[in-house]
Formats: C-alpha cells, structure tokens, sequence
C-alpha cells in the first residue's frame, strides 16, 4: 500500500513538472506585474526560455499607472533594442538577437524624469 501511494506522489510531482517545464517555453503567453522605480528606474518580468533562435518577442502592455515606459528583453548575453513610449493597451513586437534556449525576461524602464514608480502588468512571450 505504501508503494502504491509512493508511485502515485511520484508520477503527480513528475507531472507537475513536466506541465511546468512547457509552461515556461517561450511561445506560451505569461503575465507580469511589475514595478518600475522612479527617475530612470528599471522593472523586469519572469523568465521564459526561448524556442526559437532571433524571433520577436510580443508584448501586450495592459497597464502602466499613466505613464509610458520603455521595455526590451534582455539575458544575461545580450540586449534586444528598446520600444520606447509603450503605452497601457499597445500591443509590441521586440526585435531581439537571443539564442534559442536563452533564458530572456523583460526590462523595463521609466524617463528620467518620472518622479512616481509605476506599476506595468501585461503578457508577453518571448518565442
């Protein structure tokens, strides 16, 4: 009896792994909510593991307490190029050189002259 529920527990946990491991693949969408410090200050949403090499990210910018932000992807390698001025409700592709495989997140950024943090809250994936 023992061993039974042991090889259940095991193939529940190897699952819920494995339903994880695809969830965090790079053509999935995930949301993100994020601070953004004040004066140049910077936010950064979770990870995701790119599927394929070069694509575009998709950004579906929802929310940014009323005030434009600037966001990129970034990895620990490399920088893709900065869309400036997105605004709640803009809908951007990110042009990005990362690697398939790379773990790549958002970055994002207020103008210096930005005195308030703001929150930012979307979806994006990282393809």
């Amino acid at each position: 009896m023992k061993s039974k529920k042991f090889l259940i527990s095991m193939v529940t946990v190897l699952g819920l792994l494995g339903f994880a491991s695809f969830a965090e693949a790079g053509h999935n969408y995930i949301k993100y909510d994020t601070t953004v410090g004040k004066f140049n200050g910077n936010g950064y949403s979770a990870e995701q593991k790119k599927s394929v090499a070069g694509q575009k990210a998709d950004v579906s910018h929802t929310s940014n307490g009323g005030y434009n932000v600037d966001v990129r992807t970034t990895s620990r390698g490399s920088n893709g190029k900065w869309a400036r001025n997105v605004k709640a409700g803009d809908s951007r592709q990110l042009t990005n050189g990362h690697n398939k495989g790379t773990r790549t997140k958002l970055q994002f950024s207020n103008d210096l002259t930005t005195r308030v943090d703001t929150q930012s809250r979307g979806s994006w994936r990282s393809n």
